[in-house]
């Protein structure tokens, strides 16, 4: 079974500042029928313009996960953190039993543009931790690379539930696979780019979810980034 978020068909935010597409709901967007995805709850595809972003705001119990797509976003949290991610990094923040954090635009004359994505934790509670990488995709092109996992290994974002998080970038033509055992699911977002799964088109903001597909194959039809979720 698998189900198709197409661009245009996502929930959007618009205000002065912030162009925010959901692929499930969120803020003003409701659609009882897109409501996560397994542990999947929130995947935004945001564009915060020069200068502007979210103040500071809490969370708690939450793995988020953040991707620059382009352009840079100043962090800072009640943890003491602040820094810089830059197009290519990704940070992660597990919000535990709580955290005040605020995310802006770091350029007075550029946009940022990113993904937002919330992954709901297996196991409650303990510390707020924070965690930050560039994702090198140019030296292992055609090719999946773990940004995100379930164990502590060095480099990648450790989730507090039994999720897979993948990134590629394919040349025109070439392929990736992941085999999807019976019981787990996957969601795929396409980040930049076209690809085919299973004889569905996909292109730049489209995403596609799936149950029981065994083998998941992914070819690119313009060349492609891509981020895919294996789910419990």
């Amino acid at each position: 079974m698998a189900l198709i978020h197409g661009r245009s068909e996502r929930g959007t935010t618009r205000t002065g500042w912030l162009t925010s597409r959901h692929t499930f709901s969120f803020g003003g967007f409701h659609d009882p029928e897109r409501m996560g995805f397994r542990a999947l709850r929130v995947l935004n595809d945001d564009e915060v313009v020069p200068g502007a972003g979210f103040g500071m705001h809490p969370h708690d119990e939450m793995d988020i996960v953040t991707y620059v797509i382009s352009g840079a976003l100043r962090h800072q949290d009640s943890l003491g953190n602040t820094s810089i991610i830059r197009g290519g990094e990704i940070q992660h923040m597990y919000a535990g039993t709580g955290v005040v954090h605020s995310e802006m635009n770091a350029s007075e004359t550029e946009p940022v543009h990113f993904l937002q994505i919330w992954i709901v934790p297996e196991r409650r509670g303990g510390e707020p931790t924070y965690f930050q990488v560039e994702v090198d995709l140019t030296s292992r092109p055609n090719e999946f690379v773990t940004v995100a996992g379930p164990d502590d290994v060095h480099g990648r974002a450790r989730l507090r539930s039994d999720t897979g998080v993948f990134m590629a970038r394919l040349d025109e033509g070439a392929s990736v696979h992941r085999r999807f055992p019976e019981g787990r699911a996957g969601f795929l977002h396409v980040v930049d780019g076209a690809v085919e799964v299973k004889g569905n088109r996909l292109s730049a903001g489209d995403g596609l979810q799936f149950e029981a597909i065994g083998e998941c194959g992914i070819t690119a039809k313009d060349g492609a980034d891509l981020i895919l979720f294996d789910l419990d």
